[in-house]
């Protein structure tokens, strides 16, 4: 058999391991165990809580956050805000300022002495709270009305439930889109359903979360985003950690391909290190740190690598042995990047990317956020 072949065939297999990850999330998500529903009609007594929002540069959106929070669900006299601003260099603090006059729910304004980033920035936030639940969320996002009480209910709901994370949806100049990024966040919301129905998940979205103070003491500032961070705290002292694909939270993401890019390495960059340092947690005795973990390990380091090694053999094998066909399945794969954007091999090939280029990146500010939506520098 001619070497060709098996290049071509080394290439198809190299693939095909990459996807493995992924099927196994695709067979638990569509048969696996799932979350009960939360029952908003039930009388649960709610506690009081502590929403700490870490602010960069928000002048533009800081008042639509607090007005997100006022619009919510959850009993005002039961509300403490906490705005942790991160050594911002606009009018952030006077503009929050503004839109608190008149608000019904308690509040704080802290002002970082020097630059912190989110994880440091939360850190001050839970120090300052006065309340053992924590809502954690970020300044340019707003969520459904009722998406803060669906959390706080899940919570208390079990004491072994340490953290619960809302899902985050795309928008565009404030309307939903059925955008790539759409597509992509409905698979991860679902694969980490799955793993918290189970047992927990790490994938959460700091965008909205609720947790245990006194559990959640403290997160590392230097490795890692917040929520990634968060949630390996509980793990590691045998929590689990649920994610509730009906409490809503939405971000407007960048228009801009560069910014998009800018945010999405950098996002990346944090949930690979952040995973490669608890590789100790693949000790414990449970179901997270016996499959759910290990696959996610290798979606994140091995399956990136092998994906793009293993189609790289493969094009060369097939040009070598049918040159006709290589370029025909070029001009297809073309094809589908161009006009199916909203397909989950689009999607699949995009994260595979991002998760690349975040993998051998040398970029080590990964816990310093820059804002790259576009509400800045316009």
């Amino acid at each position: 058999m001619p070497v060709s072949y098996y290049i071509l065939f080394a290439g198809i297999f190299l693939v095909l391991l990459a996807a493995v990850p992924y099927v196994v999330y695709l067979f638990g998500m569509t048969f696996g165990k799932k979350i009960e529903p939360i029952n908003l009609d039930s009388k649960t007594e709610r506690p009081n809580i502590s929403i700490v929002v870490c602010a960069y540069n928000e002048e533009r959106t800081i008042t639509d956050k607090i007005k997100s929070i006022s619009n919510c669900t959850y009993p005002k006299d039961k509300i403490e805000f906490i705005l942790v601003v991160d050594c911002a260099d606009d009018n952030t603090v006077s503009v929050a300022q503004d839109a608190l006059n008149n608000v019904k729910f308690k509040w704080i304004i802290h002002e970082n002495e020097k630059r912190s980033g989110k994880n440091g920035s939360f850190n001050n936030g839970m120090k300052i709270a006065s309340n053992n639940i924590i809502i954690d969320s970020d300044a340019d996002v707003e969520w459904e009305k009722n998406s803060i009480e669906l959390l706080v209910r899940r919570l208390i709901q079990d004491e072994n439930i340490a953290v619960v994370s809302g899902d985050l949806q795309p928008r565009v100049n404030g309307e939903m889109t059925s955008s790539l990024e759409k597509t992509y966040r409905s698979y991860f919301g679902k694969m980490s359903e799955w793993e918290g129905a189970n047992d927990a998940t790490y994938i959460i979205n700091g965008c909205l979360l609720a947790l245990r103070r006194d559990v959640i003491e403290e997160i590392t500032t230097c490795i890692g985003p917040d929520d990634a961070n968060i949630a390996f705290v509980a793990i590691r002292k045998g929590y689990r950690i649920l994610y509730d694909g009906a409490a809503k939270v939405y971000e407007d993401i960048p228009e801009s391909m560069k910014k998009q890019y800018s945010q999405k390495a950098r996002r990346a960059k944090g949930i690979i290190q952040a995973t490669l340092a608890n590789k100790d947690l693949m000790k414990q005795k449970r179901i997270f740190s016996r499959v759910f973990y290990p696959l996610r390990i290798w979606m994140y380091v091995v399956t990136p690598t092998l994906f793009f090694i293993g189609t790289l053999a493969a094009f060369i094998g097939l040009l070598l042995s049918f040159p006709l066909l290589a370029v025909l399945a070029a001009i297809f794969l073309v094809l589908i990047l161009r006009f199916g954007k909203n397909t989950l091999i689009t999607s699949f090939i995009t994260n595979q990317f991002y998760l690349f280029m975040g993998l051998y990146s040398r970029r080590k500010d990964a816990v310093i956020w820059q804002s790259t939506s576009k509400k800045v520098g316009e």
